[in-house]
Formats: structure tokens, sequence, C-alpha cells
């Protein structure tokens, strides 16, 4: 019997099966999270392009409705705009008037789906934040 414990003949399998499984599951996870990964990235893409408009054109209203009606990529859950605005009704900047928007986005991350019931899912809320500064001057 002892004999038979001091045998390390099969150790290197076992070894080898251990780590396989680890890889297994680090590329599941990483395949789980590369959607959350690709989300952020486009709503990063998202604001920045938003914030270029809004610096160009002056206007927070129109153009950037009109901006979200046109993007293919991720669109912003919600917008929060900090600035000083020369008229509010209408969200138009000053010239040299800084803004930041902040933009967020609710992406669900799905943990388990079994194949009967409702699969078992995370809402990951990501969020996007640029800075800019007028270019228009408003008479």
């Amino acid at each position: 019997m002892n004999a038979f414990f001091k045998d390390q003949s099969g150790e290197g399998y076992v070894d080898i099966a251990i780590i396989i499984l680890i890889v297994f599951i680090l590329m599941a996870s990483l395949l789980a999270v590369f959607p959350i990964l690709s989300a952020q990235q486009s709503l990063n893409s998202t604001v920045r392009q938003i914030v270029r408009t809004v610096e160009i054109t002056g206007n927070a209203g129109i153009e950037v409705d009109s901006l979200l009606t046109q993007l293919t990529t991720a669109k912003p859950d919600n917008l929060t705009w900090q600035t000083v605005w020369k008229d509010a009704a209408n969200k138009t900047i000053q010239l040299k008037t800084p803004f930041t928007l902040t933009a967020t986005k609710v992406v669900p991350l799905v943990v388990l789906r079994p194949s009967f019931g409702n699969p078992l899912v995370i809402e990951v809320i990501i969020t996007a934040t640029a800075s800019g500064i007028s270019e228009v001057y408003f008479k």
C-alpha cells in the first residue's frame, strides 16, 4: 500500500488537467466580459463625438438629438450636462464656456443561461465623460 502512495507516475496528467480547466475558466470569463468592454469603448467614442459637435455648433439641443438618431454605435441611456447655459431653453453655450458631458448606459452581463427559465443577468452601469469648450459666439 505504501508503494501505491509513493508512486508519482500519473501526477503530471493531473497537473495538466487542472491547468487546462483553469485556462478554460479564464477564457469563458473574458468572453463574458468582452461585451461590457466593447460597450464602454463605443460609449466613450459616442460621448467624444457629441462633445465635438457641441463645441462646433454651440448648441446641445437639436444638434445632439439629431446626432443621436444618426448614430449606429452605443446610444447612451442618460446624458448629464454640467455648464453655464447662455439660453437654457435652447441649450446654447456661449464662446469659451467650458462644459462637461457625462453619459450612462446599462449593459446586461449574462452570468448563467439555463435551458429552462430566465437567464441570470447582472446589469452593469458604465459611464463615459468628456469635456469641451464652446467655439461659437452668440450675440
